[in-house]
């Protein structure tokens, strides 16, 4: 299973010498979430959670995992401080570390939740005798104990500790397309190349997780992709978290826009929609493609002639290229002349008529405003007007239509009241992420989960 944790961060917490991390963040922004995660990676045997602001039966009905979850000691320090303003001078604290952290074989963990809260109430000497304690702790206690020492603090102001501890990772939450989404911030781990410094995250199912960069498709070699069944009513997108969202898949008459930003977000577009062609035709379901600007059937096939069976894939899958050229015939391939919409569209839109429904239609709109030059006076309107009547026909039909389109396209503002479900891709720190306006949704990640022989479209939740 991989890792929840960053690369970098889980790098500094691998080295086996001691360090120290200071964790800020506004309250909410997943702190101490990503406090339990450390614990459950790095812990061990010989692990420590300070809580000095819930108590252990709040943490264990919010965090019901960490009963199951041996190995680590969870200390409820809301008490002590009310009990005994002593327990945190250097003394105690030190026999603390010797009791509870330093006898074990690996590198110890100290999660001190918060930090801050061990300061409050104490004024004057106290008070400085309580940040030295925790200044020494972090200057000495970690090396000396090779003990990895996680601080949590409620402020994303600098103060004296940010200068003395290894690594500084602040945690924020942050609005893409007025969604919430939530960020992770590597600002300092001395002594580790960072390659990202930041990431987005989620506490989904309560536990910490962060997304990596997108994935591409990997296609050097035959995967399997699980079907997801259609139904009588539904054809299934190929993705199981996207067909909730829709309610149970693409409805039968339905048409969809997904647009895309960026390459980035190309890649993850091109993901989507070879999912749901490799779904339709394993349960033998038409697949009728107008491929997008530099896509041909040859790229097509490349990206989904390693999942599905050769003679499936010429069955059921129809490329229509737009182009004037005479090339070698390719059994599954239809040419578009490309001079007129009124001669081409009605040809495209026959052969679909001419198959057993449903049928899944994909089309890149970009193509179309090349070709048909849509930005020519009139010619935007008579495309809408085509696409009007076709629609109406597909919806009788029982077929199904996606229609790919960069942002901005000029399609867009034709399209959009003609169609039944409208998504958007974007980027955030180099992951692909989904949202849908109609019907409303929150913000996910798109994921190309890829095992040994298996391949997966995963969506996950900003929540």
């Amino acid at each position: 299973m991989s890792s929840k944790i960053p690369p970098e961060l889980e790098k500094a917490l691998s080295t086996g010498i001691g360090y120290s991390v200071l964790i800020k963040g506004e309250p909410g922004t997943g702190k101490t979430m990503l406090a339990f995660e450390l614990l459950n990676e790095f812990g061990g045997e010989n692990a420590v959670y300070l809580s000095s602001r819930v108590s252990l039966p709040a943490l264990y009905k919010q965090f019901p995992w960490l009963e199951e979850r041996t190995g680590f000691q969870v200390i409820d320090a809301t008490q002590l401080y009310f009990s005994s303003k002593a327990f945190l001078k250097p003394r105690s604290f030190s026999d603390l570390l010797h009791t509870k952290l330093v006898e074990g074989k690996e590198p110890a963990l100290l999660v001190i939740d918060s930090w801050e809260a061990i300061m409050s109430g104490e004024e004057g000497e106290k008070e400085e005798e309580l940040e030295k304690t925790l200044t020494d702790l972090v200057r000495s206690y970690a090396a000396e104990y090779r003990m990895n020492l996680i601080l949590i603090s409620e402020t994303t102001e600098t103060r004296l500790l940010d200068y003395i501890v290894d690594g500084i990772v602040e945690m924020r939450k942050v609005t893409l397309h007025g969604r919430m989404a939530r960020e992770i911030i590597l600002k300092k781990l001395r002594g580790i190349r960072i390659d990202q410094y930041k990431y987005g995250f989620t506490l989904d199912g309560g536990r910490f997780g962060f997304f990596r960069p997108f994935r591409r498709r990997e296609i050097g070699k035959k995967r399997r992709v699980e079907i997801v069944p259609n139904t009588p009513e539904y054809l299934s997108t190929g993705c199981v978290e996207i067909d909730r969202i829709l309610e149970g898949g693409l409805r039968r008459g339905s048409t969809t826009i997904m647009e895309y930003g960026d390459d980035l977000s190309f890649l993850g577009y091109t993901s989507i929609i070879a999912h749901m062609a490799i779904n339709s035709i394993q349960q033998g379901v038409h697949c009728v493609i107008i491929p997008h600007s530099g896509w041909d059937e040859r790229r097509l096939r490349r990206g989904i002639l390693p999942f599905v069976k050769e003679e499936d894939y010429k069955k059921y899958l129809t490329v229509f290229e737009i182009r004037a050229e005479e090339e070698e015939e390719r059994e599954n391939v239809k040419v578009l002349k490309g001079e007129s919409m009124e001669v081409d569209f009605p040809i495209f839109t026959d052969f679909i008529s001419s198959l057993e429904p449903p049928v899944l239609a994909i089309i890149g709109t970009d193509l179309l405003e090349y070709q048909y030059q849509l930005k020519v006076t009139g010619h935007l309107d008579r495309m809408a007007e085509l696409f009007s009547y076709w629609v109406m026909e597909l919806r009788e039909a029982g077929n199904v239509a996606v229609f790919g389109m960069p942002a901005g396209g000029v399609l867009g503002t034709e399209l959009r009241h003609m169609t039944t479900n409208r998504f958007s891709l974007g980027v955030l720190d180099r992951a692909v992420v989904l949202y849908c306006d109609r019907p409303d949704t929150k913000l996910h990640c798109v994921e190309n989960v890829i095992a040994e022989d298996t391949l997966k479209l995963k969506l996950t939740a900003f929540v």
